[in-house]
């Protein structure tokens, strides 16, 4: 397996963390990140179908602990919405997945979740941009959103992570913000305060707990679309806002 397969390579680097919209993105702060390898596109549904048709919900070894006893406890052996076609075309991202299954999938992948300050990174750009695409507001012709929080059809559905090509951040991923919210590693944190170093942070407690996720979905509006905005839910939701991409590095230990 080619773990670096549709992914982009991103070279260490600086950039400053954040916004003064709102007190959860404070402080501001300049992180430095090491050379990491991100997904273009969130995981699709023909992507996760391989983990599902390769036994990824019988082994245990993709699992952290509460991973597996949660998938076994509740009986779950595919996402959420994997029968429903509004979700489940195959260039759509998978959705329905709790952090547990996400990370799992990683770890069948050789690949964990991104941190929050990669996925910032990745989504700001060497340019500081608001958007992924820039600092032009969002229009329905960059992403897949709500304006106002107020869908256009109540019968929601996904996009194509192809559908919105203007959606494409500085380093060249796609669909990070609208469409589906993405996991990260970190837990939740109620602001920065926490970052001493500025160096690879990550904000961890207890897996089970709250876990902070970044870029808005189909039900948010352009304010969640800003690549400082932040989020979280917890570990076990298996809601249609949420998807996930993977990344490379070697600083994670999960």
């Amino acid at each position: 397996m080619n773990k670096l397969h549709q992914t982009i390579v991103i070279e260490s680097g600086t950039f400053l963390r954040g916004s003064d919209d709102s007190p959860e993105e404070q402080p501001k702060k300049n992180v430095t990140l090491d050379s990491f390898a991100i997904d273009i596109t969130p995981v699709t549904n023909r992507q996760f179908r391989t983990f599902i048709e390769k036994g990824g919900y019988q082994n245990s070894k993709y699992w952290t602990s509460k991973g597996w006893e949660y998938i076994q406890k509740n009986k779950i052996s595919m996402p959420n919405y994997w029968l429903d076609r509004n979700w489940n075309q195959d260039d759509f991202p998978v959705t329905g997945v709790s952090w547990w299954e996400a990370l799992a999938y990683a770890k069948f992948v050789e690949k964990t979740l991104p941190t929050e300050a990669q996925w910032e990174y990745v989504c700001k750009g060497k340019h500081g941009y608001v958007y992924p695409w820039g600092n032009e507001l969002p229009t329905l012709e960059y992403a897949n959103f709500a304006i106002d929080c107020d869908p256009e059809e109540l019968d929601r559905k996904a996009t194509s992570v192809y559908a919105h090509p203007k959606n494409k951040s500085n380093f060249g991923c796609l669909d990070l913000v609208g469409n589906l919210a993405e996991w990260c590693l970190d837990n939740a944190s109620i602001n920065y305060d926490w970052d001493l170093t500025g160096h690879n942070p990550i904000f961890w407690t207890k897996e089970e707990e709250d876990h902070i996720v970044k870029g808005g979905c189909g039900l948010h509006n352009e304010e969640f679309l800003r690549c400082a905005s932040r989020d979280y839910y917890p570990a076990s939701l298996r809601d249609n806002l949420v998807g996930f991409r993977c990344v490379i590095n070697e600083i994670t230990k999960f």
